[in-house]
Parts: C-alpha cells; structure tokens; sequence
C-alpha cells in the first residue's frame, strides 16, 4: 500500500498515456473553458486506443495539453475523473508525492 499527497509538480501530466474521458468530465472541462462540449472535443479530444471513448490530446513529448508554462493545470478545477483519482488504478514510479505506508 501507499499513501499520496499531491505536490502540485506536474510530473504526473508529463507521462504519455491516455486520459480517457466521461461524459462528465467533457462538459465540466468546457465549462470551465467557455466553450460548447462540440468545440472542446473537437480542440481538446481525439478517439481512444481503445475506440470506444475519448482521451485528451497530448502535447509534443506526451505531456497534457493542460499544462501551462509553469507546469500547472488550466483546468484543475475541471480535470477529468482519471487526473483526480491519480495514482488509484496507476502503476506510478518516481511520483515525489507517493509515500509507502
């Protein structure tokens, strides 16, 4: 087992991988955007691995398009439910917030 404590490093949104979203999590995140859900997953969305869902887009390198300059995310308020439920269902090595229990 093991214990998390988020840094706020960003580290986390830097990995390549799939955020996979729900229904949810796209209307959250264009509200908070300003924008109609049709638009945001047309600028922020492409179709999953799997086919079956949608994931965020990557920027260049595999890290979030969500990252500001400063490594923070434009949309945490809104961040999807797989980004609030970090690291639960991830298998996470060199997280500066993960303490084992």
């Amino acid at each position: 087992m093991f214990s998390f404590v988020c840094q706020r490093c960003g580290s986390c949104c830097r990995w390549p991988g799939s955020v996979l979203l729900e229904t949810a999590d796209i209307a959250a995140a264009a509200a908070a955007l300003g924008m109609a859900e049709k638009e945001f997953i047309e600028r922020h969305a492409s179709l999953a691995r799997n086919r079956a869902q949608l994931t965020l887009k990557e920027a260049p390198g595999g890290a979030c398009g969500f990252l500001d300059a400063e490594g923070r995310c434009r949309i945490y308020a809104a961040r999807p439910k797989q980004c609030r439920e970090f690291p639960h269902g991830w298998k996470v090595a060199g997280c500066p917030g993960l303490f084992p229990d």
